[in-house]
């Protein structure tokens, strides 16, 4: 089998661990997405739009703590803290399961978001660790072409598990889920980062390195509009399962349909894999970009015309296109945002995936708690969210990043002093 830099972890293998940890957020939201009305009445709650905290406070636990994981694996190595933050997941896992009300439940989920964002900082510093530009983005395409199982079959595990028991038994996946994870990077997972590369933990060079990552516009572009774009997902995620449920009376089709819509994102995924290499990510963003901008334009008017609430299929099929849309875009965005940052590769993504998941979860909290009878938050949140990203991406579409990827990749060969 193909290795890494001569080490034993082939190319697949990293693929799909990487995949593993990528797909942990998703697990974490989407397995409970049929659970939630249940979780809230368990507390004693009833107002619906409470339950969109259940995803919010996991989101700004994972935005809150990705400016750390960075830094200290720019020192300490990739591996130890991936171990870290998988340990810290399935123990605020079992906190979850303890929990004695929707507070301390909340805050426990929070910690899961902790947990979590070691994995998903850690997969965007290795990838990039081991590759650069174009390649960076078709390695991220694969792996997110794996991840987006998740969505499809989550909630429909979910459901199945809601017939076997009480919604606890989703908690007790997340914990196995964690362990099965951090076991196989504890034994499979080569440090990424070499050693000539890795940085004391000092202050003054932390500083350092987070203005050179602020100061890059490119990356903090990109970061922007990587979290505003997905604003308008995190809004419909916040409050799918009140869209299915309560405005279309379609509780027990909810799994299948967001599954089903989901898998839109993923042959997107698969398409930007075999088109980037060859057409280049700035490109492939702007036109995805473009069509997500017509796409919802012609959405909203929809959902004017039917007073808010079109036919079921018709959401669907505008759900869909929107995901495409952001499935071809949405790993070429990362990896722009990193390209000029290789050799501080930690530190940019923290920054990077800080920025962007504290607009993301802001940003989609704030639309989705403006469901009441009707779709037209959700679907105005993302037209304007669409819009803020596309004016972003064309005024950087002439951006020379095949030049700055090779520039990088001779940059990458000497450590920063």
């Amino acid at each position: 089998m193909p290795t890494l830099n001569n080490r034993k972890l082939s190319y697949g293998e990293l693929i799909v661990l990487l995949a593993l940890m990528t797909s942990l957020g998703a697990l974490t939201i989407d397995l409970q997405l049929p659970a939630m009305p249940l979780i809230l009445q368990s507390f004693g709650l009833t107002d619906a739009n409470q339950q969109q905290w259940m995803i919010t406070a996991y989101m700004f636990g994972f935005a809150g703590a990705q400016i750390f994981y960075g830094p200290i694996s720019d020192s300490f190595g990739r591996k130890p803290v991936l171990v870290f933050g998988l340990s810290v997941y399935v123990l605020a896992s079992v906190a979850c399961l303890m929990a004695d009300s929707y507070w301390q439940f909340l805050l426990a989920r929070g910690m899961q978001g902790i947990g979590a964002a070691a994995a998903r900082i850690m997969v965007n510093a290795i990838t990039r660790d081991f590759f650069q530009g174009n390649e960076m983005a078709k390695v991220t395409s694969l792996v997110m072409l794996i991840f987006i199982m998740v969505p499809v079959f989550a909630p429909v595990l979910g459901s199945g598990l809601l017939l076997l028991g009480e919604w606890h038994l989703i908690l007790w996946v997340y914990v196995c889920f964690g362990l099965l994870v951090m076991l196989w990077s504890l034994i499979r997972l080569p440090e990424s980062l070499a050693a000539k590369n890795k940085k004391p933990l000092r202050l003054k060079q932390i500083k350092v390195a987070f203005k050179q990552v602020i100061s890059e516009p490119l990356s903090m572009t990109f970061a922007v509009i990587s979290g505003v774009i997905f604003a308008g997902f995190m809004a419909y995620l916040n409050a799918a399962e009140q869209i299915y449920s309560q405005i279309y009376d379609a509780k027990q089709q909810f799994p299948y349909l967001f599954g089903g819509i989901a898998l839109f994102f993923g042959l997107a995924a698969f398409i930007n894999a075999k088109i980037v290499m060859r057409f280049g990510a700035m490109k492939v963003t702007y036109y995805g970009m473009l069509v997500l901008l017509l796409a919802n334009i012609v959405s909203f008017s929809l959902v004017m015309v039917f007073a808010g609430i079109p036919p079921l299929w018709l959401f669907v099929l505008m759900m869909a296109s929107i995901n495409v849309c952001i499935g071809l875009a949405y790993g070429n965005l990362m990896a722009i945002a990193m390209l000029p940052l290789g050799h501080i590769a930690g530190m940019a993504a923290s920054v990077i995936g800080t920025i962007s998941t504290i607009l993301a979860a802001s940003i989609g909290i704030f639309i989705s708690q403006q469901l009441e009878q009707t779709l037209t938050p959700i679907m105005l949140g993302f037209f304007i969210t669409s819009l803020v990203a596309f004016t972003l991406v064309y005024y950087f579409r002439h951006h020379p990043t095949e030049e700055l990827s090779v520039e990088m990749s001779e940059l990458d060969k000497t450590p920063v002093k």
